[in-house]
């Protein structure tokens, strides 16, 4: 045993920092490893309500699965592919895209969902046991006026880097051909679930899909309960029972800010229980004998003294996204077609469209009333029939203000979720689409 004075070796001191060395790394440890069991154990009533929400979702229920799909805004039993015709090969630019084409499309290609060489693949190898949600690659949506307004100018909403060629309607008569083509696919026909998805942007009935490419639709006639076309504006005694409704896209979209969404939800007061400004026609100058009221405006006035402010970030000379803002219901009357594009604007607002437009099918509704809609637009717009503009004020005044309330609340909601972008439409189509045989549709 050495004495306490004796003279310390290298030996001793390089032992004794050893020994300190594996005393702090040991310290550190522990540390590390009670501060990992508090985060763990915070976490942990978390993790276990996940698991346990799971568990009571799915036990006892074949279609739960579906559901969450559902509020997640997946495709359920779905996978998305699109065809390989146009703008997914080397030759894309030389096929035509409108704007609102190019946006849907992009929507397509980004879903969580999509598998970019599906389609090939199935083609050359067919499986039965795949359902799928097939989008083409060529323009389809005959829409002349978004984002800009130009009526008969109709190359302005062209994207630049694809071509504008021939008049308006002569890119979809050449599409006629690839409709046909993947139609009659083996990839869509070893799946009598699987569906082929057409978007139909035509406020005309002349120049919708089916009439336009008759001759094809014809020959493809007897699966065409695997095509679903996606309608902005028809009639639905007119659509098939596995067609859908679209939202027109909003014009003059109105960007609430953060205080405006919590006015709504916290049902704040709003100036005019009622508004509408716009064209006259179509049934629309009755609504001029709702004046007279300090809480109605109607402004009906020629579309030539506001034609600059009808594009998505033109000028406001007439106030539209103020009047909007303070109202309770605005006006989405038809005009020359059965949709408006007032319907989404006035959701954006906050504001409850009044829909007056006789069998216009809804956005991401089908034609057969007797089935579960994929969304209830009784919850956010009120639909008069057209001989009953001037029972309007009698209708709404009539709504409780907690109705209302919620109203405007799901206005907001239904804009956010599936009518300001065309990620939301394809989440409502989506939602549309059978999730059962289609022999149950």
């Amino acid at each position: 045993r050495s004495s306490k004075n004796a003279p310390v070796t290298s030996a001793v001191k390089g032992e004794r920092q050893r020994l300190n060395y594996h005393s702090h790394k040991t310290k550190q440890n522990k540390t590390f490893l009670h501060r990992l069991c508090v985060i763990l154990s915070a976490l942990a009533p978390f993790v276990y309500f996940q698991f346990y929400l799971l568990y009571k979702l799915t036990n006892g229920k074949e279609d739960a699965t579906e559901r969450i799909a559902y509020q997640l805004g997946s495709s359920p039993g779905y996978e998305i592919v699109t065809t390989n015709y146009g703008w997914t090969t080397t030759a894309s630019k030389n096929f035509t895209r409108r704007i609102l084409s190019g946006e849907f499309f992009r929507a397509v290609l980004s879903h969580p969902n999509y598998n970019k060489s599906a389609w090939q693949d199935l083609e050359e190898h067919p499986d039965p046991t795949r359902k799928l949600a097939i989008f083409l690659d060529v323009d389809t949506c005959l829409e002349n006026n978004y984002p800009t307004y130009v009526s008969r100018k109709w190359w302005f909403n062209v994207e630049k880097d694809h071509p504008a060629r021939g008049d308006f309607k002569s890119h979809i008569l050449e599409s006629c051909q690839y409709i046909k083509r993947a139609a009659q696919s083996p990839a869509l026909l070893a799946n009598p679930d699987s569906k082929l998805v057409l978007i139909d942007c035509s406020g005309s009935r002349r120049f919708h899909l089916v009439r336009v490419c008759k001759k094809e639709f014809e020959e493809i006639y007897s699966h065409q309960h695997q095509i679903v076309v996606a309608y902005m504006s028809i009639a639905r005694k007119e659509a098939l029972e596995v067609d859908v409704g679209l939202p027109p896209p909003a014009i003059k979209p109105i960007n609430l800010t953060s205080e405006e969404v919590i006015s709504v939800n916290e049902c704040r007061e709003r100036n005019y229980v009622f508004s509408f400004q716009g064209n006259p026609g179509h049934g629309r100058d009755q609504l001029v004998g709702l004046k007279g009221e300090d809480d109605v405006y109607i402004n009906v006035v020629s579309r030539k003294k506001y034609m600059g402010d009808i594009t998505v970030g033109g000028n406001d000379t007439m106030n539209y996204a103020a009047i909007l803002k303070q109202s309770y219901f605005a006006a989405s009357p038809r005009g020359d077609n059965l949709f408006s594009y007032r319907f989404a604007e006035i959701l954006s607002a906050g504001a409850v469209p009044v829909v007056y437009a006789d069998d216009w099918l809804p956005p991401f509704n089908t034609p057969n009333v007797s089935k579960k809609q994929a969304f209830d637009w009784s919850n956010c717009a009120v639909f008069i029939p057209e001989s009953k503009y001037n029972k309007t004020l009698d209708i709404i005044r009539a709504i409780p203000i907690t109705k209302r309330c919620k109203m405007q609340q799901c206005a907001v909601g239904a804009w956010e979720r599936y009518a300001s972008s065309r990620a939301g439409w394809l989440r409502g189509i989506l939602a549309s689409l059978p999730h059962t045989n289609h022999l149950d549709v």
